[in-house]
């Protein structure tokens, strides 16, 4: 098993490609910490593994993020891998509710065999609120929680983080702004952490999915959806399962040459 021994956290492990993950470690031998604001969902994730607990936790909570990587320590001496998996679409209901409806007029224009797609009218409605916690989760909450597992990873002598992205850093795709913003900036912090982090034996990596069967997708409307796939070659949705796989390998000694790198699971969307 290739995570025999070893000592996990995995944020946004309630659902979709944390609880993916969460799962296939403790199938490959690890001991886990599995992490969300979502209780029920954290629990539904575990029931019936051994070798897994779980702790509420939003990752935008600086305080909390240190309570919940210090419980670890004292729980198990050590920390080996760490997953950031929580992220938000979507900063608000009517912010998901306006990329639904921006993504119909274009499939509406589409059907019509108009050469000019209608504007997106994204940019200007979002609210400083929405920035704002957009970027708290997707991009703070990554740092608060790499911040706090250095010196454990550190004390444990090396471990292996990877920080879940999106294909939208890559690829400039309409969306919330903060959403590919914020995404792109965890592949940045990706970068600069390796390079800082490979002297202590941390090796630190991204995963940039295309579209994967979670909630956050499924919250689109259904023509939406149908949309997204068709823009990839494969076009389909991956499983997430899929993407865990991808994870595990960046989490596990099989990548041991890799620090610094991305890898996207995107179905051929971005080459």
């Amino acid at each position: 098993m290739r995570l025999e021994g070893k000592v996990a956290l995995v944020t946004g492990a309630a659902s979709g490609i944390g609880r993916a993950a969460a799962r296939r470690f403790v199938a490959e031998g690890a001991t886990v910490v599995a992490t969300d604001v979502d209780e029920q969902g954290l629990e539904e994730t575990v029931a019936g593994l051994p070798h897994v607990g779980i702790a509420v936790l939003d990752v935008s909570d600086s305080r909390r993020v240190d309570e919940v990587f210090a419980a670890t320590e004292r729980g198990h001496d050590r920390l080996d891998v760490l997953v950031n998996a929580a992220g938000i679409g979507s900063a608000s209901r009517d912010a998901a509710e306006r990329r639904g409806r921006a993504m119909l007029r274009v499939i509406d224009a589409a059907k019509r065999g108009e050469e000019i797609s209608p504007r997106w009218d994204l940019i200007e409605h979002i609210t400083d609120e929405e920035f704002a916690r957009g970027v708290a989760v997707n991009l703070f909450g990554t740092f608060y929680c790499l911040r706090a597992a250095v010196p454990i990873m550190t004390r444990s002598g090396g471990g292996s983080i990877v920080n879940v992205s999106s294909v939208a850093a890559l690829t400039g795709q309409p969306s919330p702004l903060y959403y590919p913003a914020s995404k792109a900036g965890v592949l940045g912090l990706t970068r600069a952490a390796a390079g800082e982090l490979a002297d202590r034996g941390i090796r630190v990596n991204a995963v940039a999915p295309g579209a994967t069967d979670t909630p956050m997708l499924n919250s689109l409307p259904e023509a939406a959806v149908d949309m997204v796939v068709r823009q990839a070659p494969l076009a389909r949705v991956a499983h997430p399962d899929e993407i865990a796989s991808t994870i595990l390998f960046l989490a596990s000694d099989e990548s041991a040459f890799y620090t610094g790198q991305t890898l996207s699971p995107n179905g051929g969307l971005h080459m």
